[in-house]
């Protein structure tokens, strides 16, 4: 028999008759969309996965046999006269990516589609129209896996219209069923007891957040760094209220350790760094971070590279992480750039560095960064005044052989500047004069641990 179940809509149309109705002085409580069956194969999808929505009413979700995916029965045109044959005994669905994806990967040969098998063979005699086309890419799914969003903030540091809460809002609608979960930490460990204290709160909200299974789990660090050692600021030493830092090797064992057996449990884990450039712009500091990425056994790690660095801006890559690698579970590695093209404007601000584990004991290390041929030539700081006779405006320019060359327009000054692209560098995405590079041998002298280029 065919597996169904419904899920609420998320989108705003359809159809419905119109009605008069008199107001009441209480409303009812809407019953919950039921479930009409689940497969206990693995976890399916609560979405389509072709109009990525729900199904409640007469239409239903049609959980596919050979994957997580499901697909509602308005984008697939069931046979009236046959829709109680997938009711049936041993009758089968396979859902449109299934069939495509054997088709284009070479498992399977060019046939029509059918989706509903019986002993092997199609359950209708005509193929089975679909009314969509596909919206996401063929590895792609609409999971609903139990997420953890952690976000561990800097005592007294304003979060207010934070990325990151935005970020478990734009998830939300995707979880009708639970299974999300957003929890804010404030931190103040500038003292032993108070780390004890820290210590005790999260072991609090570990033994309520273990009653749960939580298949991914996403950490986000909110605070400010020092910015000569780059060390991250802790807190408070005292009831003074004057920050303190401590070397970021030990601030994130402190912050992370204690959640360890969640993070260690998941499937994938996440570490964002919302913290200013030091952090990384500091070589002894980033070889600590290093070392810490590894140690924390973090599926990835993304920081960011600007010396005021504003978490606003990585709204974005937040959004886009949200929806290609926590809805659509691709692999991060695979779809960050794509990620970085729905942000270009974070480029404006800072470079990203993209830090993940190889298997090996080693990092793979990407830093990624924007360029434009007149503002940042090749990744590089253009001066927007020059620096020798203060005038704006002031440059001229021309590029050859992939070399940029400016001039002061002062002809008393002529203060020049040449920009050429970075070794072991590679352009992902070239439109124009907008280009994103990649580039991992360039901060090679920053690195004590192994890493490799990913181009």
């Amino acid at each position: 028999m065919v597996k169904t179940k419904q899920t609420c809509k998320k989108s705003t149309g359809g159809t419905a008759p119109r009605v008069a109705l008199k107001l009441l002085r209480s409303m009812p409580v809407a019953s919950a969309a039921q479930e009409m069956e689940v497969c206990d194969q693995f976890r399916h999808n609560e979405f389509c996965i072709v109009c990525r929505d729900g199904s409640v009413g007469k239409e239903c979700l049609i959980l596919c046999d050979t994957c997580p995916r499901v697909m509602c029965s308005y984008c697939i045109s069931i046979p009236s006269a046959g829709a109680h044959m997938i009711q049936a005994d041993n009758v089968t669905f396979k859902c449109i990516f299934c069939h495509v994806g054997a088709e284009r990967y070479g498992r399977a040969g060019y046939s029509p589609y059918f989706g509903f098998y019986k002993k092997g063979k199609p359950l209708f005699n005509s193929f089975l129209p679909i009314r969509a086309t596909l919206e996401v890419s063929l590895q792609s799914q609409l999971s609903s896996a139990p997420i953890l969003m952690l976000h561990l903030v800097l005592i007294d540091h304003d979060t207010t219209g934070g990325s990151f809460k935005l970020a478990s809002d734009f998830l939300r609608p995707y979880f009708p069923s639970g299974g999300l979960e957003f929890r804010t930490i404030f931190f103040d460990v500038g003292s032993d007891a108070k780390v004890e204290k820290y210590q005790e709160k999260a072991d609090e909200a570990i033994q309520e957040l273990m009653a749960s299974t939580w298949t991914r789990v996403v950490v986000a660090i909110t605070n400010h760094t020092d910015n000569d050692t780059g060390d991250p600021f802790v807190g408070y030493e005292a009831k003074k209220k004057v920050y303190v830092g401590v070397q970021v090797h030990v601030v994130l064992d402190i912050l992370l350790s204690p959640w360890h057996p969640i993070i260690h449990a998941a499937d994938e884990s996440y570490l964002w760094l919302f913290s200013c450039g030091a952090l990384i712009n500091n070589i002894t500091s980033f070889r600590r971070l290093q070392a810490a990425v590894i140690n924390h056994r973090m599926t990835a790690t993304i920081g960011f590279n600007a010396v005021r660095f504003q978490p606003s801006f990585a709204m974005h890559l937040l959004l886009a992480f949200a929806e290609l690698v926590v809805i659509e579970r691709l692999a991060i590695d695979l779809v960050f750039p794509d990620m970085l093209g729905q942000s270009y404007k974070l480029g404006c601000h800072s470079d990203v560095v993209f830090m993940m584990p190889d298997g090996r004991g080693s990092l793979t290390i990407t830093k990624y960064s924007w360029t434009h041929s007149e503002l940042r030539p090749w990744g590089q700081y253009l001066p927007l005044q020059c620096p020798q006779c203060g005038w704006t405006n002031a440059w001229r320019s021309v590029c050859v052989a992939k070399e940029y060359n400016f001039e002061c327009k002062n002809d008393a000054c002529r203060k020049q500047y040449t920009f050429s692209q970075p070794p072991h560098s590679k352009g992902l995405m070239l439109e124009l004069n907008l280009t994103t590079l990649i580039d991992t041998h360039l901060l090679s002298s920053m690195f004590d641990y192994a890493h490799k280029c990913v181009m």
